[in-house]
């Protein structure tokens, strides 16, 4: 599902794009110089900020990395502005169609005790203005441009197939009743529907503007998805009533005191011998120092204020303190991405 942007709104997307990969092949040369002065990855401090401290003293007289924080500043700032920009250009041609899309078999509807938490309200994640819910079409500006035409060229990769394979590592070809926590967009809501056909799908996000384009999405396909504004740690959904609980890249936005709730709540709202599978970024601990640094430096800069956090989190541990047995952490790569924790309630 796309979005016809007009020359000039290509144009701004098209520049943010050409930016960013810039300072992406400038990052690769600023690691490259520093291994040359004999600061290879081994010697790095094991702390975060110590190891910030190291590396920008190396870097202080260096053209190439100032060039390359710059470049990373103005993306982080200006491509959410640039997409809604580029939406608005187009705003009164497209709108009707949007509103149109929401209608068919997806239905969409607030949990009545949701109120949106400081953890979500008050962060402006991926530096949105405004947070997610500012516009009034922010979930089709996000998935239509940003993901479509940003993320899907600045961050290379194989998105469907990562979340179809994810979903390839549960025991069971079957499942009645599937949730999925932080369905946002819809994006692993479809993957999910594909790969488990014959499977009634719930999902549950905050934000309402994300879910009103999954509701596009669903439509679009003729599924009858179930899509909720609340929150994963507090559904109040029945006890028991789903074979399956899962997410993919969402916790990384969530204070880990809120994902061990998920953790929680995924054990209470399991049948017996339901399976839990949640996937996110890589582990810092599985990580070479120059990487997590990497990771670090886009969370930091970038509207990611739980990232660090979450990817220290030991999520295997996690599911056995909530009661989870067989459970497996590992990655799905080399480089450890998807990072994937799945595990079963007993019967």
């Amino acid at each position: 599902m796309d979005l016809n942007l007009a020359q000039r709104g290509r144009a701004l997307v098209d520049w943010e794009v050409a930016a960013r990969q810039t300072a992406s092949a400038l990052h690769a040369k600023v690691v490259a110089s520093l291994i040359q002065q004999g600061l290879t990855a081994d010697k790095l401090p094991d702390d975060m900020e110590e190891r910030y401290s190291v590396i920008e003293g190396a870097l202080a007289d260096s053209a190439t990395y100032r060039a390359r924080s710059l470049l990373g500043e103005w993306c982080a700032k200006n491509h959410g502005l640039a997409a809604q920009e580029a939406f608005e250009e187009v705003r009164d041609g497209v709108v009707a169609d949007l509103d149109a899309q929401r209608e068919g078999p997806t239905s969409l509807e607030v949990l009545p005790h949701f109120e949106p938490p400081p953890y979500f309200s008050k962060v402006w994640f991926h530096r949105t203005e405004g947070g997610w819910d500012a516009g009034d079409y922010n979930g089709a500006v996000h998935s239509r441009i940003i993901q479509a035409r940003y993320l899907s060229k600045c961050f290379p990769g194989d998105a469907v197939g990562d979340r179809r394979r994810t979903l390839g590592q549960v025991p069971a070809r079957s499942y009645r009743r599937i949730l999925e926590f932080g369905a946002a967009s819809g994006q692993f809501t479809s993957a999910i529907s594909d790969v488990f056909p014959e499977a009634e799908v719930w999902g549950v996000d905050p934000s309402l503007r994300m879910l009103e384009e999954a509701q596009r999405v669903g439509n679009a396909a003729g599924h009858a998805w179930r899509l909720f504004v609340g929150l994963g740690e507090d559904t109040r959904f029945e006890s028991g009533s789903f074979d399956m609980v899962t997410a993919f890249a969402v916790h990384h936005e969530l204070p880990p005191r809120i994902i061990k709730a998920w953790f929680d709540e995924a054990y209470r709202l399991l049948a017996p011998g339901g399976v839990v599978l949640f996937a996110d970024v890589p582990r810092y601990a599985n990580l070479d120092k120059y990487a997590s640094w990497a990771f670090d430096w886009v969370a930091r800069y970038h509207g990611e204020p739980y990232w660090r956090a979450s990817a220290m989190m030991d999520f295997g541990e996690a599911a056995r303190e909530s009661g989870f047995v067989e459970v497996e952490a590992r990655g799905l790569t080399a480089y450890d991405y998807p990072h994937i924790v799945m595990g079963q309630k007993p019967q």
